[in-house]
């Protein structure tokens, strides 16, 4: 599992870096116009696949792309649609629809539903579709007490960063649509995360190590959704031009060209951190260890904020320590259950 863990801890860093990242991207401008949540999604995805595609192609395993049978693209096409331009389009209009601590609150719900879509049942309604599902090699999770706890305490702590310590103040939320939106985003994360082990593979071809090719197929049918979308509604437009204002060290506030942060949204976080995430998720499958990987990625807004108040110079106050204790209690709880297990 160490491997499995520190795949996830690589993947909260590469998250994190894009939180602060897309905010920027979302107040860009240009003659007073920014560019719609869609579009930096378009653009950040689309960066992340060619990133991608030459790194597939320099190890050599474009090829295996071959091994995917003719269900298992049914699946990548599920996942391209849940986990691109379902996850990250809903975020960001969840972003620009709702204040940003609702918007926090709600979608860090999708760990409790990559965790909830690990069970039984999931499979039960995938498996009609798919013909097949990738078997851990070893099988076991926590009590549902206890991992309910190491969750609950996980969420609780993102609501008080989220509002500053005002856990009351949340609840006035003030769209239902981006309630919904953001709810959506939530349950396409949990969706996205449990369906690369359905990918079925031609006979007599290996079926894991495939979370690399997995993630780029999947993301070839997201960036052509959404490209799709945008051509049709006419609003395809390129951030050339449009500037974010960021803060770099001594130099102070610094207007810089979206396109640099954009490309550096599709590395980071979609060519790196989603691709290392379903790498950790298989990794962790083997193990019977899959269940404890999404807790800590109720470690992203702790980094997050951090790089936020260093980027943007957003502060914060005590709240922020109260919540990352909670955070990592909750953790803590989460991987109690690993040491009983294992005495």
């Amino acid at each position: 599992m160490s491997r499995a863990y520190g795949y996830t801890l690589l993947v909260v860093m590469s998250w994190a870096i894009s939180l602060p990242t897309n905010k920027a991207l979302l107040l860009a401008e240009r003659g007073g116009v920014r560019l719609t949540p869609l579009e930096v999604a378009f653009w950040a995805i689309g960066v992340g696949w060619a990133a991608l595609l030459v790194v597939l192609a320099v190890r050599g395993r474009l090829g295996r792309v071959r091994d995917i049978s003719a269900r298992g693209w049914v699946v990548l096409g599920a996942m391209g649609f849940f986990g691109w331009a379902g996850y990250a389009v809903a975020l960001n209009y969840a972003f620009v629809k709702l204040p940003l601590p609702d918007a926090v609150v709600i979608n860090y719900l999708h760990p409790v539903f990559v965790v909830l879509f690990q069970g039984a049942m999931f499979g039960k309604a995938v498996r009609p579709v798919s013909g097949w599902e990738q078997a851990p090699l070893v099988k076991g999770r926590p009590g549902a007490g206890r991992m309910a706890v190491g969750l609950g305490l996980c969420l609780l702590g993102v609501a008080v960063i989220a509002t500053e310590g005002r856990v009351s103040a949340l609840g006035g939320v003030q769209s239902i649509g981006g309630a919904l939106v953001a709810m959506f985003a939530a349950f396409s994360w949990g969706v996205y995360s449990n369906l690369g082990r359905f990918v079925a593979v031609r006979p007599g071809q290996e079926a894991s190590g495939m979370g690399d090719v997995q993630t780029w197929v999947a993301m070839t049918f997201g960036v052509g959704m959404m490209g799709a979308v945008l051509v049709g509604v006419g609003g395809l437009h390129a951030p050339g031009g449009y500037e974010a204002l960021v803060y770099l060290g001594g130099a102070g506030q610094t207007a810089v060209a979206a396109w640099w942060l954009v490309a550096l949204y599709g590395v980071v976080a979609y060519c790196g951190g989603f691709t290392l995430w379903l790498v950790a998720l298989e990794l962790g499958a083997r193990r019977g260890g899959a269940h404890r990987l999404p807790p800590l990625t109720y470690l992203t807004p702790v980094l997050a904020v951090a790089l936020g108040w260093a980027l943007l110079r957003e502060p914060f106050g005590p709240g922020f320590w109260q919540g990352a204790a909670l955070i990592a209690a909750g953790n803590g709880v989460n991987l109690m259950g690993r040491r009983r297990a294992a005495s």
